[in-house]
């Protein structure tokens, strides 16, 4: 049968574990700050094209507007254009009337208007007259002729201006879809390296817990003393018996392995606590598997921990002597019963109360 390995075998690979352990600690660290610094790169070439496309989304707008302006232009003309066809085939059509009648009654017709009059003054008048008919429908045919090659070229210019604004529509679409597709890329990309990095920041502290599990073992083994001074002073917190020690067991409800950082002592419900060092109340409440806890600093980077109370009768700030009773057992968070878990840290570690005078 292979025999236990020795206390000093257990250091030894204890410490093998602790140096990998840190050394992937490290590695894991630069693999973080990588992954931070790349996060961040790419917010900030998300943050670019997102303003880009927002550019390029009020450009579009405006381009738009620009465009429904000159749709509006266009159909003014074409009213125009309209106004000056009808104008001119109305001016052409009383023409053609006047030049048919002309010609089915001849010259007569001017001849008779003319020898109507009866005095030469008259005749003088009315040949005018017969001059400014003729030379109206002409001017007016001309003149419609010439607004109508106007509206023309003005149709000309503002077509022209919106085929070139709907070209610049059409160009700063695909625009803005190439960049919303890259956008839309970007921040895929950007949860992943997210996702990256909160899976880097939990293999971390992961192997940060592991590094410190690992570190209080080696203290265990190497059994750590209680500063000098307070070994003799601390008295037993509760009438009861030592039902489970300090240092590495299977917890009853978690059911794996790990360190027992404190001394249970078994009591039954309601049995008082005593404050086992004078000090002052750092905190009472709840704290997660603990249940009701009472944490008293007794200055110097030394604590104790009372957990699993059933009832707390001190209040943060509020200074206790030695003996004077600060709660209540019970069996509050992960406990199967009524006991007091009773710890001893010195600047946050967990240290083995046995032989602090208890």
């Amino acid at each position: 049968m292979r025999k236990p390995p020795t206390t000093k075998q257990q250091k030894t690979a204890l410490k093998s574990k602790l140096t990998t352990a840190q050394q992937q600690l490290l590695a894991t660290q630069q693999q973080l700050a990588l992954a931070k610094r790349s996060e961040e790169a790419i917010a900030t070439e998300l943050t670019t094209v997102e303003g880009q496309l927002k550019t390029t989304r009020a450009q579009l707008t405006e381009v738009k507007q620009r465009l429904a302006r000159t749709r509006s232009q266009q159909s003014h003309v074409a009213a125009l254009l309209q106004t000056s066809e009808d104008a001119l085939t109305e001016a052409q059509r009383s023409l053609a009337q006047r030049m048919a009648a002309n010609y089915r009654q001849g010259p007569v017709r001017y001849a008779s208007v003319l020898l109507g009059a009866h005095t030469m003054g008259e005749l003088v008048s009315r040949a005018q007259l017969v001059r400014s008919i003729v030379k109206y429908e002409s001017t007016l045919i001309a003149k419609i002729k010439a607004g109508r090659e106007q509206v023309l070229k003005w149709k000309g210019l503002v077509d022209e201006k919106a085929a070139e604004i709907h070209q610049q529509e059409l160009a700063l679409g695909a625009q803005q879809d190439q960049e919303a597709q890259l956008v839309q890329k970007r921040r895929g990309v950007l949860l992943e390296a997210q996702a990256k990095r909160i899976q880097i920041e939990s293999e971390y502290a992961q192997l940060a817990a592991d590094s410190q599990e690992i570190a209080l073992r080696l203290k265990t083994l190497e059994g750590t003393p209680l500063p000098g001074g307070l070994a003799s002073k601390l008295v037993q917190p509760v009438a009861g018996r030592i039902v489970s020690q300090f240092g590495m067991r299977f917890h009853p409800i978690l059911k794996i392995n790990r360190l027992h950082a404190g001394v249970d002592f078994g009591a039954e419900t309601g049995t008082p606590i005593v404050a086992a060092a004078a000090g002052v109340v750092a905190y009472a409440g709840t704290m997660r598997g603990y249940g009701n806890v009472v944490v008293v600093d007794h200055g110097g980077g030394l604590s104790t921990l009372y957990a699993h109370c059933s009832a707390l009768l001190v209040t943060e700030g509020l200074s206790v002597e030695q003996g004077k009773v600060i709660a209540r057992v019970g069996a509050t968070g992960l406990a199967t019963g009524p006991h007091l878990h009773f710890e001893v840290r010195r600047n946050g570690t967990p240290i083995n109360p046995i032989g602090g005078g208890l």
